[in-house]
């Protein structure tokens, strides 16, 4: 007699050493710290382990961003099985490390017109709420960048910034958490405030070339500013061509550019002037604006006063040739103090003068009280064969009897 029988596989039949025993789920970036976290499931006997991060109950946590994550399978029996995930690419969270500020630490504004808009700065992932002092910590607004108070400024008003991930329960940063503001209520009379911008067309040039400056005037107050003027010292290494201005006209004999009005709100005008190159070395034009019938809330006219944003200017190089032996003297005013001299990047001397004679580009580093300061324009020296095609030496010819 025949007997056919059938058997059937176990489902639980693999070979343990060849299966990694682990499923690797998906990333998740952290929305509060420079960190992702990664999901798994593991067999059962097998263990995990990972190079960074914590891991617990089939997560694995705190895992630096940017950074890839080595895990380390065990399964009794077999040799050890490593699996590397790459970093998802998170960002990096700087929290308050970073500037976070409103237009200050103080604003001003004139008594009686509305607050301004504050705006916050805050580097990476996370967001900020505002608080004024007199709320007693109940925040103002939550989760904007930007805040606008209600209401007019009648007296002084101080509010602060707190921090945190961009959920209302997210933990904040750590750090110094807060960064105050103060709005100062101000006794304005009828103040503008204008600012000026110098543009340019080329900052390297060669005698005889043409060169066109931009000057920009524009009104960033409420009121309309008049009788506005701007003066536009050319130098000596330069020839007036002519000029187009959008409102008003300039006199190279004054050197005046004569506005008038500037509306307010923005209202923007332009002046463009063509001048043609005369002569070698580093030249500075400078720009601002000499006169208005209103007081500027944070500059004065006229007061060659830098770090105004009523005065700007820009500078050309032109090469400066020298024969062999000859030198120029380099000199830079003396409120200037630190200064370090370089050719391409190699230190060459310090002080406020010095002399070059070699070819070159030359640069220089400077202080002017606790602000840095450089000259803008490189000086380009460069040698030239400065001999004659030919020189004809004088000499004499006597005729002797033997």
């Amino acid at each position: 007699c025949t007997v056919k029988a059938t058997v059937t596989s176990p489902t639980n039949c693999q070979n343990v050493c060849e299966n990694p025993a682990v499923t690797i789920g998906g990333s998740v970036c952290s929305t509060v710290n420079s960190t992702y976290s990664v999901n798994y499931t593991l067999n059962t006997g097998a263990t995990l382990t990972a190079n960074v991060g914590t891991v617990s109950n089939g997560i694995i946590t705190g895992i630096p961003a940017l950074t890839s994550v080595v895990l380390t399978v065990k399964v009794a029996g077999c040799a050890d099985k490593t699996i590397t995930i790459p970093s998802p690419g998170c960002p990096v969270i700087e929290c308050l490390q970073s500037p976070i500020s409103a237009l200050g630490p103080n604003v001003f504004v004139c008594k009686g017109k509305p607050y301004p808009a504050l705006k916050a700065t805050l580097v990476g992932i996370g967001t900020v709420d505002w608080y004024k002092v007199s709320t007693a910590g109940t925040p103002v607004a939550t989760g904007t960048l930007t805040y606008t108070p209600t209401g007019n400024v009648m007296a002084n008003d101080t509010f602060y910034i707190a921090a945190r991930g961009t959920s209302s329960t997210s933990p904040v940063c750590p750090g110094t958490l807060r960064r105050q503001v103060i709005v100062v209520a101000q006794n304005c009379v009828d103040t503008i405030d204008l600012a000026l911008k110098k543009l340019i067309s080329k900052k390297l040039a060669k005698i005889g070339d043409t060169i066109t400056y931009t000057i920009k005037v524009w009104n960033k107050s409420s009121k309309n500013a008049t009788g506005v003027e701007v003066s536009d010292s050319l130098n000596m290494g330069i020839q007036y061509i002519n000029s187009v201005a959008s409102r008003g006209s300039y006199s190279p004999s004054t050197k005046t550019w004569m506005i008038g009005n500037v509306g307010a709100n923005g209202d923007t005008v332009t002046l463009t002037m063509k001048v043609r190159v005369l002569a070698e070395g580093v030249w500075f034009n400078t720009a601002q604006i000499s006169k208005a019938d209103q007081k500027d809330i944070n500059s004065t006219p006229g007061n060659n006063k830098d770090g105004e944003d009523d005065i700007d200017r820009q500078c050309f190089s032109v090469p400066i040739k020298l024969c062999a032996g000859q030198v120029v003297m380099a000199t830079v005013p003396s409120n200037y103090t630190g200064i370090t001299w370089f050719k391409g990047t190699q230190q060459v001397g310090t002080g406020n003068s010095i002399e070059l004679s070699q070819a070159g580009t030359y640069t220089f580093t400077a202080t002017t009280g606790s602000c840095p300061a450089g000259g803008c324009c490189p000086i380009i020296v460069t040698l030239i064969d400065c001999c004659p095609v030919e020189v004809c030496v004088p000499f004499t010819i006597t005729k002797k009897r033997k």
